[in-house]
C-alpha cells in the first residue's frame, strides 16, 4: 500500500487574519486619506469584522520596539528615527538642540553599532533631547518617548496625509518637521 503524503498544515485563521491586518489597515489609511469615502467605509467594516476574530492582544508589549497608532497602526521605531534624522539633518530652521540626556541602555540603534544621540537617543527609554525654538525666550521642549507617542498620535489625527506618507515609508524632510512639531507641540506651528 503506498504511503500517503501529509499535507503540510495549513496555518492557522487567527494567523492569516493577524498576518493581513497591518497590511488592510495601510491600505485603510490610503484611502481614507486619498479614496472615497464609500469604498473607505467598506474597509473599515472588514477590518473591524475581522478584529472580532482575533483573540484579544495584551494591550501593552513591553518588549516591542515599536508604537501603536490610534489602536490601529503599528510604526516601529526605525521608521521615527528615519523621519527625525531627515528633519535633523534638513534645512530646518525653527529649532535647536540645547540639550542631550543619554539613556541607561541603548536597546534601539537605527544604524546597527553606531550611537546617533539626536536620533537614538529620544527613542530609548531614559533617553531625550532638550529642543528650543529661535524664538527668543522658549521654552525648552523635551523630545523622548512620552512625547514621540503623543506626537504620532497627532500626527495620525491632525495630519493623515503625514502620517500615511510615515506608514509608507514615504516620508520628506515636510513630513518629519510635521512630526517633530507634533511630537514637541501636538500641532504644526512653524510652516
Amino acid at each position: 500500500m503506498p504511503r500517503e503524503l501529509k499535507a503540510p498544515h495549513p496555518p492557522q485563521l487567527s494567523s492569516v487574519i493577524e498576518d493581513c491586518l497591518p497590511r488592510l489597515r495601510t491600505i485603510s489609511l490610503a484611502l481614507d486619506t486619498y479614496g472615497n469615502e464609500d469604498h473607505a467605509a467598506m474597509l473599515h467594516e472588514v477590518i473591524s469584522q475581522l478584529q472580532k476574530a482575533v483573540p484579544a492582544q495584551s494591550g501593552s508589549e513591553p518588549d516591542s520596539m515599536d508604537f501603536i497608532v490610534n489602536a490601529t497602526f503599528k510604526v516601529s521605531r526605525q521608521q521615527v528615527a528615519e523621519a527625525l534624522w531627515r528633519a535633523f539633518g534638513s534645512q530646518i530652521t525653527w529649532f535647536r538642540v540645547v540639550e542631550v540626556i543619554e539613556p541607561p541602555t541603548l536597546r534601539f540603534r537605527s544604524i546597527e553599532h553606531l550611537s546617533l544621540r539626536m536620533v537614538d537617543y529620544p527613542l530609548n527609554e531614559g533617553g531625550s533631547i532638550g529642543i528650543v525654538s529661535t524664538e527668543p525666550s522658549s521654552d525648552v521642549f523635551r523630545l523622548d518617548l512620552k512625547s514621540i507617542r503623543r506626537g504620532l498620535e497627532d500626527l495620525a489625527t491632525k495630519y493623515p496625509r503625514h502620517f500615511a506618507d510615515l506608514v509608507n515609508e514615504d516620508t520628506d524632510a515636510i513630513t518629519a518637521d510635521v512630526l517633530l512639531q507634533c511630537c514637541l507641540f501636538g500641532e504644526l506651528i512653524y510652516e
